[in-house]
């Protein structure tokens, strides 16, 4: 599957809002513009809109990045002027109709890396507010009531997501790492399984890999099952640098399961992720859609602080 396709089918399975999607791609670039992300509103709309985030590739004089969102210009970044893989660059924009990242190269590239932080949002009214997004009834009665509009206006809403996380989610980080001994070719290899407390919810905070010895056509890959989702994400270890994490947000209600996959037969990888364990609140209960509180739905459908 194209991994543009790839992408879209992970957004749209997005389910415990807000996710951080960790998206890493490794190519061959010709020279030219070379198309990696082409999304359009069958996957992204202004109900469910997409954020990118940070950024992160391999420093070349010879490729420029290009990223549009909706009607924004062309954001261009002469990756040149990055630093080594792994150094992450703050590239923040809104998508509610279309994204689209181009590489563009003078010359031919081999093995060049990228990862993208990209959020997939269930838009709350202070974010619709601030935004210019359309509100329903229910969203212009809520917001009539809680003074939205006016808290937007002053600068008070919404929260930065890295703020209404903090705010919500009560817990402990634990980090995992581990050496995969033997992978077989072809084969799915066990590395973490675990689930969650009957009051607790899992998220996947962060993944990375060892890339030294492996080649591309290894198509050496971390697998994440989540809940139901099983392969859900599917990460290129080429793409990632054992001395960095790499950021993602992605929560879990039953389980986490983490797999090694490659086309080749590899032993002794490492790879490393932190998974937070945090109570299930009535607000995270209200934020992932089960039963809660009244008071608890009405915060997280505001945007604000319970």
């Amino acid at each position: 599957m194209p991994i543009q396709d790839e992408l879209s089918a992970v957004i749209r399975k997005a389910r415990y809002f807000p996710e951080l999607l960790p998206f890493f791609h490794a190519q061959n670039l010709a020279a030219g513009d070379n198309s990696v992300i082409t999304l359009y509103q069958s996957t992204v709309s202004p109900d469910i809109p997409i954020l990118t985030d940070k950024l992160s590739a391999t420093p070349n004089a010879n490729v420029l990045l290009k990223l549009k969102a909706d009607r924004e210009q062309t954001h261009q970044i002469e990756t040149v002027s990055l630093d080594v893989m792994g150094e992450f660059t703050p590239l923040q924009y809104l998508s509610t109709k279309s994204l689209s990242l181009i590489l563009n190269s003078d010359a031919i590239v081999n093995n060049y890396r990228i990862y993208l932080g990209i959020w997939v949002v269930k838009p709350s009214v202070a974010q619709r507010v601030l935004w210019g997004l359309p509100l329903s009834a229910e969203d212009k009665a809520l917001d009539l009531k809680r003074s939205i509009g006016d808290a937007v206006e002053k600068g008070l809403l919404p929260f930065p997501i890295s703020y209404q996380i903090e705010r919500e989610f009560m817990g402990f980080k634990r980090t995992y790492a581990e050496i995969v001994a033997n992978v077989v070719s072809g084969q799915t290899t066990p590395v973490i399984t675990t689930a969650p407390l009957s009051d607790e919810v899992l998220v996947l905070e962060s993944v990375t890999a060892d890339n030294a010895g492996l080649a591309l056509a290894d198509n050496a890959q971390i697998y994440v099952t989540r809940d139901d989702d099983t392969n859900l994400l599917k990460l290129p270890c080429f793409s990632m640098d054992q001395a960095y994490d790499f950021p993602c947000f992605v929560p879990a209600l039953r389980k986490l399961e983490i797999g090694y996959y490659a086309d080749a037969n590899l032993a002794n990888r490492y790879i490393r992720v932190v998974i937070g364990r945090y109570q299930l609140t009535n607000i995270l209960r209200a934020r992932f859609g089960l039963d809660t509180t009244e008071e608890a739905r009405e915060s997280i459908m505001a945007g604000v602080l319970p």
